[in-house]
């Protein structure tokens, strides 16, 4: 339920009103807030919406009468959703609706595990190889969304990164071991800077908790973040999970990923992905995300901890191939 004390209450009861009326409910939604952005409060909400027997997500942003992000996001969910159609066993969250000042919109409600879920949940090889290879199908269809192009790749971007988070004097990470590697990275983006790769329209954000799995059905969600860019980003956020599977050194590839599972991804994504490029975005991604542990979260949370200690783990056989 939302709390009468919110600052929004009776503005986000007028949304409920609104969509409860054009869908034809008399009676009152009931209503679970899912997710408030702790730094883009007012653009960034969710709620859980039950009207009925019928679930939906809602999407609040109180500036969006003036910006339309979301009459914008609402329109590309709605040209995706009919692209995803094409595809067997492949979706996208429907949408059902957009308020009439643009600050919401509906969609279906997904209640599946996510990608993230099943792989933390079950150790059985062939369950995991099967979540890689269903998130490279779901990606193919994504990127076939919009014509593809070629484009050159510039991953400078990823040691002034690593720079920054040297300069902000926090890492929890030693100085010399991320300076070291930073050293090496920078190196390999000398030698595949401006290497023609494919531009696709892309998710952004394609992490494994924006992916779901359902029998039979593999979704994915979350499309604030979708534009063109280079392809290869969209494979190095999902595969960035992996660090949190068990297995031996010997298993990890130079790109600090477990060879198997790389492989399974990319058995189902079928675009042509430059291996050394994939290699050097990779271990970028993972080396930013290693030196962006702080010390101070480090010191009182546990999942930073975890975090921390596989994405050394990894590094380390990176780093050293």
């Amino acid at each position: 339920m939302l709390s009468k004390t919110d600052p929004n209450f009776q503005a986000i009861s007028a949304m409920l009103r609104e969509f409860a009326d054009a869908m034809g409910f008399d009676g009152e939604p009931e209503v679970a807030r899912i997710f408030t952005s702790p730094v883009f409060p007012l653009e960034r909400q969710v709620l859980r919406v039950i009207l009925g027997d019928d679930i939906y997500a809602m999407k609040i942003d109180f500036t969006s009468d003036v910006t339309t992000r979301l009459a914008k996001e609402f329109e590309g969910l709605k040209q995706l959703n009919a692209h995803f159609q094409t595809y067997d066993k492949l979706g996208t969250a429907t949408p059902v609706y957009l308020s009439k000042a643009g600050t919401f919109f509906a969609m279906d409600f997904l209640d599946f595990r996510t990608a993230g879920q099943r792989l933390q949940q079950s150790q059985q090889l062939q369950t995991t190889r099967q979540v890689y290879r269903r998130a490279g199908l779901w990606l193919t269809a994504m990127h076939e969304f919009k014509e593809r192009k070629q484009g050159k790749f510039d991953g400078k971007w990823m040691v002034h990164e690593i720079n920054a988070r040297i300069e902000d004097d926090q890492m929890e990470a030693p100085l010399a071991d991320v300076e070291r590697m930073r050293d090496i990275l920078r190196e390999e983006i000398v030698d595949v800077h401006h290497t023609k790769e494919t531009r696709a329209w892309s998710h952004g954000d394609f992490h494994s908790e924006n992916m779901m799995l359902a029998p039979g059905m593999t979704y994915a969600f979350d499309l604030t973040e979708a534009r063109m860019k280079m392809a290869l980003y969209d494979t190095v956020d999902f595969l960035k999970v992996d660090i949190y599977r068990q297995m031996p050194g010997e298993e990890i590839d130079r790109s600090g990923i477990i060879a198997m599972h790389r492989e399974m991804f990319f058995k189902g994504y079928k675009h042509k992905i430059k291996p050394k490029l994939f290699d050097v975005a990779m271990r970028g991604r993972l080396l930013i995300d290693w030196a962006s542990i702080e010390k101070a979260g480090y010191a009182r949370n546990e999942s930073q901890q975890l975090q921390y200690l596989r994405l050394k783990q990894r590094l380390d056989i990176a780093f050293a191939h």
